[in-house]
């Protein structure tokens, strides 16, 4: 008799385990599960996907999008996929991943997705937080977007662009590259974020590391380059007249001042240093994985990526759908795993240089 209610316990919780593999496998991670389903046929896979995601009926995202844009993406997930109720915490920056790390050290296993600035992948993957994913989307997506071991979904990356008074600035005058900043016009006249690393990274990679740093050293000491805070704040007072040329401006600021018929313009030089792509990631102990993969693929879909392209000003990463701003230039993405390992190493170089 006791055999016989050992049998059927484990008949049971085989049972109950097979019940379980579309909503929470008993034998399988998340890593695992989602690289098997990526192993069925698009019609198949998006099957059980869907299924499993009817099953979990929730999603758990970590962010730092502003409300107002990811309240557009949420809705258009939404209507996709009806059955899922994306539950959405906004957070600043690292505050995402000091979260997320915070709940794993303590055996906290709540969020499914989550989205930050793509240097903290290295972090995250070392640590086993995250889970590799390759999307099916991922053939569509421009160089520096993603990689080959499925760690890096990037779906929107800002570009730099010199942003100047068109009122001070004569046509004949405008920089066409780094180097025309060393013009004696433009002494005491530039300004720069004060905490502009990726900027800094972008320029190690096209000239090297020590011919970077001179041409920084030069705008400090030579040209007088000022630092101030807050691109959207230093993009008003390029606008104001305090100051002539914004060195590191980004793309949508211009685009967004312009539109409201403010005194500035903006030239790109070429190539175009792109800051490390924003990434959305997957959990690797994510309670709800199958609605993690659908969130994640709709947000690099054509649909998804049309939203931040086109509502949101982004520089998307898909290569079927079109900026609001096109550079027509070549681009340099800044790696965000190769970077991610040595931001601290740019970071201590560009305050040194700053200065205080």
């Amino acid at each position: 008799m006791k055999a016989f209610h050992e049998g059927g316990f484990w008949i049971l919780l085989v049972a109950f385990c097979s019940g379980l593999v579309i909503s929470q496998p008993c034998n399988a991670d998340v890593e695992t599960l989602l690289a098997e389903i990526n192993q069925k046929l698009p019609e198949e896979r998006l099957k059980l996907l869907t299924e499993g995601a009817k099953k979990e009926g929730i999603l758990y995202y970590y962010g730092a999008t502003n409300l107002s844009d990811i309240q557009d993406l949420i809705r258009g997930f939404g209507k996709n996929y009806p059955f899922v109720d994306v539950r959405y915490t906004r957070l600043g920056g690292p505050s995402v991943v000091n979260k997320v790390i915070t709940e794993y050290r303590a055996g906290v296993f709540n969020v499914d997705v989550l989205s930050m600035r793509g240097t903290f992948i290295p972090e995250l993957a070392g640590k086993k937080i995250i889970a590799r994913y390759k999307s099916p989307m991922n053939p569509v997506l421009r160089k520096g977007f993603t990689d080959s071991e499925g760690y890096l979904s990037g779906y929107y990356a800002t570009g730099y662009t010199f942003i100047y008074n068109s009122e001070r600035v004569k046509p004949g005058e405008v920089p066409r590259t780094y180097e025309h900043l060393l013009d004696p016009r433009w002494k005491g006249r530039l300004v720069m974020d004060r905490e502009e690393y990726d900027w800094l990274a972008g320029m190690i990679d096209l000239i090297g590391e020590s011919r970077a740093a001179s041409f920084f050293r030069r705008l400090v000491e030579e040209q007088g380059l000022k630092f101030k805070r807050g691109h959207t704040l230093i993009t008003q007072l390029v606008a104001a007249g305090e100051h002539d040329l914004l060195v590191d401006g980004y793309v949508h600021n211009a685009g967004q001042f312009k539109t409201k018929r403010a005194p500035i313009d903006f030239v790109f030089t070429n190539p175009t240093i792109v800051k490390p792509p924003s990434v959305m990631a997957i959990a690797s102990k994510a309670p709800h994985p199958h609605a993690a993969a659908l969130f994640l693929d709709y947000k690099l879909s054509k649909e998804g990526q049309e939203i931040m392209a086109r509502k949101q000003s982004h520089w998307t990463a898909r290569t079927d759908v079109k900026w609001t701003i096109e550079p027509g230039t070549e681009l340099h993405v800044v790696s965000p795993l190769e970077w991610g390992l040595k931001y601290n190493h740019v970071r201590e170089l560009f305050r040194k240089i700053a200065g205080p």
